[in-house]
């Protein structure tokens, strides 16, 4: 019996020892079970937190998309309406004037409408193409010395006849002294100052639109403002004004149209120039527009003006007859150029002198002189039709050609003159040729003995009347060339004759004509046949009116 209970005692000795091992292994899997669902719980309370910041920054997303869709909708269909509305009148005054014998219309009235609609619609354009260059980061600017008097008149001429029309008058108000030069990218400072002051007229009822100049030497800051009396704005408003697609309200889209983009753009245009844009708007007085732009600290401070006289740009007249000192020079010059009235107008200069002269009317032809003859200097004209300037002075240095070589061209960019001396051209004269830098030029090159004043040369002044009145008697059939050119879509053509006109016009008188040509010849070299064909229309036009002044 004995044994039997000590077997028993054993066994449940065993049986003890397996249930506390077994609630050991219980506690230790409740405890890991506990802290397994206490990690789940954070795990899930961090996944509800990220849903909830991720839900977040979708609904964010989605209205920041549905208001950049909603502004961008806004801003297509403003444009259809842009875009339409002159084109409207564009289409419709073009199809009363092939009515030849409708006497419903005034055919000048018509012709200047066409203009004005199609000037409109260019800009538009213009503004949208500007866009696009700056959200691509294609904007490129340059730094050029502009001459403050140049700036001021360019501006003056374009803001005037826009305020004129509104019964408007524009006043330009200059606080001396003002630097003689900025060193800036004139389109783009351009660009800002006409946004400015069209943005004024558009909303300036009646009354005047000022444009005011101060200059603080001590920072070398110019500041530009314009002032006008039309609307005034909130300060949630002026907030607003430069984001792209936006003004100040949508009823200013409705009732004074635009793109919504010129001061975006002109703010775009300040950051890149190192300039700052400012507005303030006051009750009853209408609002300031302020650029303030920093000229460069390196080098020697700029010239200052201190009289208004010094401000204006005293353009030489039609056809007039400067005081130029012509130097006496001997030798013989090549003469490389395909415009006819460019080749009697520069033989005169370089004959004046006392040069003989060659002329080529290509680039090949000028080679082969160059090659076969002795010159003393050769006038490269850079676009020509077989062969080119740049291409003609490659091949002649490396033929071993050693004299001078100056390049003839309306193309001076930075980037064209950098292309034209390394191709060897020694210097770049840009056309319309002025005759003061030309005989300098020649000079350098030339051996002289002195110089006589040209004035007293009566025969030299003969021969430019002589060529002047070539100049307008063939000046009809260039402009009838450029119409048909332009009717048929002709664009090489046009090229040519519009880069004959840029080239020649201006040396006999006709600037702007020269202007208007170089605008066009701009456009089509990159291809933007539309604008071409508005451009051409203003230019055509400005033609007939200047031969109706000599007629």
């Amino acid at each position: 019996m004995k044994a039997l209970v000590d077997a028993l005692d054993r066994r449940l000795d065993i049986e003890r020892a397996r249930r506390g091992e077994a609630e050991r292994l219980l506690r230790l899997k409740t405890e890991e079970l506990l802290r397994k669902n206490e990690q789940l719980e954070a795990l899930a309370a961090r996944q509800e937190d990220l849903i909830k910041q991720r839900t977040s920054e979708l609904q964010a997303a989605r209205d920041e998309a549905i208001a950049a869709s909603t502004a961008k909708s806004a801003f297509l269909a403003n444009m259809s309406h842009e875009i339409r509305t002159p084109l409207t009148s564009i289409i419709g005054f073009a199809e009363l004037l092939l009515e030849h014998e409708s006497g419903t219309v005034d055919r000048l009235d018509s012709v200047r409408t066409i203009i004005r609609n199609g000037r409109h619609l260019l800009e538009v354009i213009s503004d949208i193409l500007d866009l696009a260059k700056i959200e691509t980061q294609h904007l490129d600017l340059e730094q050029i010395d502009v001459p403050m008097p140049v700036l001021l008149r360019d501006i003056s001429a374009l803001v005037s006849g826009r305020a004129a029309e509104r019964s408007l008058a524009f006043v330009v108000q200059p606080h001396l002294p003002l630097p003689s030069t900025l060193c800036t990218d004139p389109v783009r400072l351009k660009q800002i100052l006409l946004n400015f002051c069209s943005n004024a007229i558009k909303f300036t009822r009646h009354g005047s639109v000022t444009l005011e100049l101060r200059y603080a030497p001590q920072e070398r800051v110019m500041m530009f403002t314009v002032s006008d009396a039309g609307l005034d704005m909130t300060a949630e408003q002026m907030a607003r004004l430069f984001q792209p697609f936006v003004q100040a309200d949508l009823s200013t889209t409705r009732k004074f149209g635009g793109t919504g983009l010129g001061l975006y753009l002109s703010r775009q245009f300040a950051d890149r120039l190192g300039g700052r844009i400012s507005v303030d708007s006051e009750a009853g007085k209408g609002s300031r527009f302020s650029l303030e732009l920093p000229l460069p600290l390196d080098g020697a401070a700029p010239e200052l003006l201190t009289m208004e006289g010094d401000l204006i740009d005293y353009a030489r007249a039609d056809f007039a007859i400067t005081s130029t000192a012509v130097p006496e020079l001997h030798g013989r010059v090549l003469l490389a150029e395909d415009g006819p009235d460019n080749q009697r107008l520069l033989s005169a200069y370089l004959k004046q002198a006392g040069l003989s002269v060659t002329v080529a009317s290509d680039g090949r032809e000028a080679v082969e002189l160059a090659m076969k003859r002795d010159f003393d200097l050769v006038l490269m004209d850079i676009q020509m039709p077989v062969m080119d300037g740049v291409a003609a002075t490659t091949m002649l240095r490396a033929a071993g050609f050693a004299q001078p070589i100056v390049a003839l061209t309306a193309n001076v960019m930075k980037a064209d003159v950098q292309r034209y001396r390394d191709a060897g051209c020694n210097g770049v004269l840009a056309k319309p040729i002025d005759r003061d830098q030309f005989y300098q030029m020649i000079a350098t090159h030339v051996a002289g003995a002195g110089c006589v004043p040209a004035l007293d040369d009566s025969g030299y002044q003969q021969e430019m009347a002589a060529l002047t009145a070539q100049f307008r008697a063939g000046l009809p059939a260039q402009i009838d060339a450029i119409r048909a050119a332009l009717r048929h879509s002709d664009w090489p053509a046009l090229k040519s004759l519009i880069h004959t006109l840029k080239g020649t016009a201006g040396s006999y008188g006709y600037g702007r004509l020269t202007d208007l040509a170089a605008e066009v010849d701009a456009e089509l070299a990159a291809a933007r046949h539309g604008r071409v064909a508005i451009l051409c229309e203003g230019l055509l036009l400005e033609g007939h009116t200047a031969l109706k002044k000599v007629s």
